[in-house]
């Protein structure tokens, strides 16, 4: 008897030993596979992070955070993530819940010190609901939008002064074309600014700025300490050198560029839609207490804030008008994918980032690019990250098997 016992002991530990050989093996190859697209791709730099319930799988930063200068892309590499900052917008509305500073179903203009009236529904409500799931009938003007944006390390003006001049009838950036045409809650109308008008209603009921919110609230609890929204000289000397592959010869785009094409340092008015800067160590961390959130077990937000942070807002039967049918449902400033991921992703100025989770498989996964992809003339970066996009999954279906 003792003598079958050591032998099922031994079959089991060699068992164990060949999974953990095996998965060893998928891990060196799949990088082996990155590093060699790093290698033949237009993309200057990125990083690619592979979670799984609460456990980094895999993680590694390929290729330059500065081509110039031949320094290599790290985890600690900072970098912007476009509108994954918007994500840290939701959270700080689920917290400001918590703190009973308002509801999903407050009215905007029982806080702001100015009224926001689209002149088309002029007695219709907008709620802090409406905002985070895009549907405010609030919407972006485009030039207005881009004007926002500015060469230097602060903005060129605050944002509640902006947002005044922005929604206020007399305004200096009052237009109609500021306002949809349909009342809040019946269209989905993605926009920056209303985005950012979030943000202000959290500054003006916690009596923080949005910077100093999410520092306390958020980046210090999870010691996310490479995290910030602006310009940072203790923090550049990680900065990644971001880049434009390929639309360099946009009008709008020109004042922003070096000679290499390599991106000016940059702020924009309406930072918090947009402007986190942040590594890929810090971003896990978060995208771990996120995950963690969602299973009810991260303490930085009660369990009913969390569920409704992560909640889908819409049914078959009120679902809004102009859903995309890439992200056919949102949650409080994330979005559901076509798969049922639960995602952002993020684009800017030489800037390209996607966060995403699956509830089902429970694999999480984190890329960040030192360049824009999109433009006229992107075939050729599309093929490169499309090549990093088959082979993360790939290695995620690997993960699946366990």
């Amino acid at each position: 008897m003792y003598n079958n016992l050591s032998k099922t002991i031994f079959a089991l530990i060699t068992l164990i030993s060949l999974q953990i050989c095996n998965s060893q093996n998928r891990t060196t190859q799949f990088n082996k596979n990155l590093k060699s697209i790093s290698k033949k791709s237009i993309l200057p730099g990125f990083s690619v992070t592979i979670l799984k319930n609460d456990s980094i799988y895999f993680q590694n930063g390929y290729g330059f955070a500065d081509k110039k200068l031949k320094e290599k892309y790290t985890l600690e590499t900072i970098q912007p993530i476009g509108s994954i900052s918007k994500t840290f917008i939701g959270f700080s509305i689920m917290k400001c819940i918590d703190l009973g500073y308002f509801t999903l179903n407050t009215d905007i203009n029982t806080i702001l010190p100015f009224k926001i009236q689209n002149p088309n529904f002029p007695n219709s409500i907008i709620t802090i609901q409406d905002l985070a799931t895009h549907t405010s009938s609030l919407i972006d003007n485009e030039a207005t939008y881009l004007s926002l944006y500015s060469v230097g390390e602060k903005p060129l003006l605050k944002l509640g002064s902006f947002l005044n001049e922005y929604y206020s009838k007399e305004g200096k950036f009052y237009s109609l074309s500021n306002f949809g045409t349909f009342e809040p809650g019946k269209e989905y109308n993605y926009s920056n600014i209303a985005s950012s008008l979030a943000s202000y209603i959290i500054e003006l009921k916690s009596g923080l700025s949005f910077e100093a919110f999410t520092k306390k609230y958020i980046f210090d609890p999870i010691k996310m300490n490479d995290s910030h929204w602006f310009y940072d000289k203790s923090k550049s000397e990680h900065y990644a050198t971001l880049y434009e592959i390929n639309k360099t010869d946009i009008t709008y785009l020109k004042p922003f560029l070096n000679k290499d094409n390599s991106v000016k340092t940059y702020s924009c008015i309406t930072y918090s839609d947009g402007s986190l800067k942040t590594s890929t160590q810090d971003l896990t961390k978060y995208t771990l207490e996120m995950i963690k959130g969602f299973y009810g077990t991260s303490n930085l937000l009660s369990k009913e804030s969390y569920s409704t942070l992560f909640q889908k807002q819409f049914s078959e039967e009120n679902m809004p008008l102009n859903m995309d049918v890439k992200e056919p449902n949102r949650a409080v400033f994330w979005c559901y994918s076509k798969k049922g991921k639960l995602m952002h992703t993020g684009s800017d100025i030489g800037v390209t980032a996607f966060l995403s989770f699956d509830p089902i498989t429970k694999i999480g996964r984190i890329i960040m690019i030192n360049a824009a992809l999109d433009g006229e003339k992107n075939d050729k970066a599309v093929k490169d990250f499309m090549k990093i996009i088959g082979e993360i999954e790939k290695f995620e279906a690997t993960l699946n098997e366990n």
